[in-house]
């Protein structure tokens, strides 16, 4: 009944991060129409700092950006908002980002450190790789000098990336379905790391996104894209395709679809089987890594079967297709000639059937090149931190048990780690096990009093519990000691809304916005504040930069359709009603208000 009346009147969860410490800000914001991207100098959350954009796609971003509390550098991997309006696409994105957390810590796969929720948006923390002297950061800018990579080195990140992939293998990812140079990053030690898991399996798993014609093509020129579409003498919906194109030539990421048919993926690093539309496996990557191989061994920025794309995605990929159908590999002056011939065979059983025996292929050459064996890492016992933080980013994504469990384990090594007691009340608190989580805090708090999270977390506990003047003095005190945690001025607000006290409720919503702008629920909670007060055409604001902060967010879709239909704009406020339907078809209140629209 308690999670009835949290959609009924537009209760936020509680917070899922941990806010860290800042300077003091307090200014009133004015509402705005329309979503930006984040610049430099943007908070997230209360949490980090941007300093700007490390890439850009048609389907996501990644930032640059300090982690205040630590102030280390990271980089923040999220799928653009656009994409990610309806439940499906955040339920396949949350799926791929568990897989990534699942995947845990290896020495040649950019660990996913944290995933967390800011405003509805899902971020996932990364180790951030800085440019070497040359100023190469992936495999990529290693081949722009259009050299060969030296054979040893080749097979020594050869055997690193089977490594990699071989754990992931073992860890539930099929495939990766987009291996390429600019995945394959390179560290400043010269470790190998492969990034990019899940991109592929998203959008395959949508494939509706390709009818979304005009929204692909403004994202991917948002990103210095150029795109190509296709629909030649076919009927609509048979024949589309959107491809990413660079400034310099070079594709990304791209879906098409032809004749039934799904292929998502980098054109030019397809295997046959892909291209035929047939489901990837792991051997599609030992094809796809096959490509790479022949461009360290040969120096070139491009893969071998390609000829020039002339905006005819079709004939392009026909040729493609039909030259890597010959088998006959462009030839190479490498020890590793043979590996790749092997790899690239258009015969899938006729591969390597797994990145283990492609690893014991080439692990005999690297020996011979270098005279010495290869050191295979051996997995370290798991500490506090990574306990933790897999928990946290468990909780964020909805998994509470396991959540749970992870925080448990943590405790098991330190039982004074405060951060792990905080995180499990909040955990606890989800769950509305609400006295056991008014104990953690109290736990937290008894080994450190000045831990700010702890206090507001606990004042959300209370106001669950309906105390809101005691919730009210544990924000006051978490506020004390960190003025910068939007969540906390959120949740001040909402417990001055429940005593009636609507001014000093805007007033916290305003301190929250100051701080995060993007704060998806303090712009509903104040436009339900406003509405109140009968200031409808100033709530609709709010719910509009709510909605541009979270286009997901079927909440402030409902209470936006309230206060059109309160301004008597019904057919207005029955299409909000309709797309917070969309989104959430299970919200009583958007099918109760539908009605009396």
């Amino acid at each position: 009944m308690k999670k009835f009346f949290q959609k009924l009147f537009g209760i936020e969860p509680p917070p899922k991060g941990v806010q860290k410490r800042a300077e003091p800000a307090a200014v009133r914001p004015s509402p705005q129409p329309a979503f930006e991207p984040y610049k430099k100098g943007d908070g997230i959350g209360g949490k980090y700092e941007v300093h700007g954009t490390l890439g850009m796609g048609g389907f996501g971003v990644v930032l640059l950006a300090t982690e205040r509390d630590t102030n280390e550098l990271r980089a923040l991997k999220t799928f653009r908002d656009e994409l990610l309006a309806d439940g499906a696409s955040r339920d396949a994105f949350r799926k791929e980002a568990l897989l990534w957390v699942n995947l845990e810590e290896h020495p040649f796969i950019l660990a996913a450190r944290w995933v967390e929720t800011f405003s509805g948006r899902l971020f996932v923390a990364m180790d951030y790789i800085a440019p070497d002297a040359e100023r190469r950061v992936n495999l990529a800018d290693h081949l722009r000098s259009g050299k060969p990579v030296r054979p040893e080195r080749a097979a020594e990140w050869a055997i690193q990336f089977c490594m990699g992939m071989e754990h992931a293998n073992a860890h539930g990812i099929r495939c990766h379905r987009d291996i390429k140079p600019a995945n394959i990053l390179i560290a400043r030690d010269g470790t190998l790391k492969i990034a990019d898991f899940g991109l592929a399996a998203l959008a395959e798993r949508r494939p509706e996104l390709t009818d979304r014609h005009r929204m692909i093509e403004d994202l991917c020129k948002d990103a210095g894209m150029e795109v190509a579409f296709v629909s030649q003498n076919k009927p609509a919906g048979k024949n589309r395709a959107f491809i990413a194109q660079g400034q310099n030539g070079e594709f990304g990421f791209s879906i098409i679809q032809t004749e039934g048919k799904m292929m998502c993926g980098t054109p030019g690093y397809l295997a046959p089987e892909v291209y035929r539309g047939e489901t990837a496996d792991v051997r599609s990557d030992i094809y796809t890594f096959g490509l790479v191989l022949w461009q360290m061994a040969t120096g070139s920025a491009s893969p071998p079967f390609i000829g020039p794309f002339r905006g005819d995605i079709e004939g392009f990929m026909r040729m493609t297709y039909e030259q890597q159908m010959s088998g006959r590999v462009p030839s190479v002056t490498s020890p590793l000639g043979a590996v790749i011939e092997r790899c690239l065979n258009p015969a899938p059983p006729k591969r390597y059937s797994n990145f283990s025996e492609l690893r014991g292929a080439l692990e005999p050459i690297f020996q011979k090149l270098t005279g010495r064996g290869v050191t295979i890492p051996t997995a370290g016992e798991n500490s506090v931190a990574f306990w933790c933080n897999k928990g946290g980013s468990l909780f964020a994504l909805g998994r509470n048990e396991e959540a749970l469990a992870c925080f448990d384990k943590a405790l098991l090594i330190d039982p004074r780690d405060t951060m792990s007691w905080c995180n499990k009340g909040g955990v606890l608190v989800e769950l509305e096990r609400l006295d056991e989580a008014i104990a953690c805090f109290n736990k937290t708090l008894s080994i450190d009093p000045q831990h700010a999270l702890a206090w507001s977390n606990k004042g959300g506990a209370l106001r669950e519990l309906g105390r809101h003047e005691e919730a009210i003095t544990c924000y006051d005190k978490a506020l004390a000691i960190e003025p910068r945690m939007p969540t906390a001025w959120n949740n001040k607000g909402r417990s001055f809304n429940a005593l009636g006290l609507r001014e000093k409720a805007i007033t916290c919503f305003d301190n929250a916005l100051a701080i995060d702008p993007r704060h998806s629920a303090a712009w509903t909670n104040k436009g339900r504040t406003l509405g109140l007060l009968e200031r409808h055409d100033e709530a609709l604001a709010c719910f509009d930069r709510a909605i541009a902060s979270e286009p997901g967010d079927a909440m402030a879709l409902n209470n936006k359709g309230t206060s059109l239909a309160d301004l008597g704009r019904h057919e207005e406020a029955i299409a909000c009603y309709e797309r917070a339907l969309e989104i959430d078809p299970r919200h009583v209140m958007a099918w109760f208000n539908k009605a009396g629209a």
